[in-house]
């Protein structure tokens, strides 16, 4: 080929490069929508936490009097595009160089009012800490996280410090990007359910929310490698200060149980009130 020929080539590479990158800018604007609240709370807010080892972020039913100053949105993606490039590592678009196809989600709304006033209701509400999945963070569930506040649930979604997190910032305020291999199977669940059963102690979200101070009515969740943490976790609350009403689980990956039988079954023989549900 002449020189006219592979300068032609690359600026039709370039081109091409450039209206990919337009078109994805493009396709991502306004998205993702936020979805309106189903429920009787209209306004949920958002607090930081950290018990023990993880951060918590959790979403409350929140009361704004007329009265109160502007308040601040929270972030979608908490360390903004830390986190999304996290996330975009975890399908392959960082190593191929298409980390900004997820970079939109570091400036998405979240819809919640960050430290806002909690509501309080006559009757304490049920408190539900959820452990995210294999490769998942505190802000991946924040839609549904925002919906369950809006019906009266406070929410903790815990952020596992076992290495599959997609990113997280450790107490020490070193950055932890997703590392599956750094603990084997068995102790990755080990401390996902050590975290969970930290964050659901009474009094470790700090003052304020509207939950009881005794710790009833407090649930255990999970999505998918989040279920067996939750069971093994149900398992090792008898010897702790967490008070099992009952678990949740979204697409349980019950396989992923590291040879725990107890993040298989549960606690109390699988006596603990428990809803599954698998998404299609």
């Amino acid at each position: 080929p002449t020189r006219s020929d592979l300068i032609r080539g690359v600026l039709t590479a370039a081109a091409a490069a450039g209206s990919f990158r337009a078109g994805a800018a493009v396709a991502v604007i306004n998205q993702p929508r936020l979805p309106p609240l189903t429920g009787p709370f209209k306004e949920v807010g958002v607090r930081y936490s950290r018990t023990g080892s993880a951060r918590v972020k959790t979403f409350y039913p929140a009361a704004l009097p007329d009265s109160s100053p502007r308040l601040e949105e929270a972030p979608y993606c908490t360390d903004g595009r830390a986190t999304s490039d996290g996330m975009a590592g975890l399908v392959g678009f960082r190593q191929l160089g298409l980390s900004f196809l997820l970079a939109h989600l570091a400036n998405a709304h979240s819809g919640c009012w960050l430290g806002a006033p909690p509501v309080h209701p006559e009757r304490p509400l049920p408190l539900l800490v959820y452990s995210h999945g294999f490769g998942g963070n505190m802000d991946m569930g924040s839609y549904l996280m925002r919906q369950l506040a809006s019906h009266g649930v406070v929410v903790a979604a815990v952020e596992h410090t076992d290495g599959t997190a997609s990113f997280t910032r450790l107490a020490d305020g070193s950055d932890l990007a997703f590392a599956p291999t750094k603990l084997s199977r068995a102790a990755q669940i080990r401390r996902r359910a050590e975290e969970l059963l930290a964050a659901a102690v009474p009094g470790a979200l700090g003052e304020g929310l509207p939950i009881s101070s005794d710790g009833a009515g407090t649930f255990l969740g999970g999505h998918s490698y989040g279920g067996p943490a939750a069971l093994l976790a149900s398992s090792l609350a008898a010897g702790s200060p967490v008070r099992v009403s009952g678990l949740l689980l979204h697409d349980p990956a019950l396989g992923m149980n590291g040879g725990i039988g107890a993040a298989a079954g549960g606690g109390r023989g699988g006596g603990v009130p428990t809803l599954s549900y698998v998404s299609d």
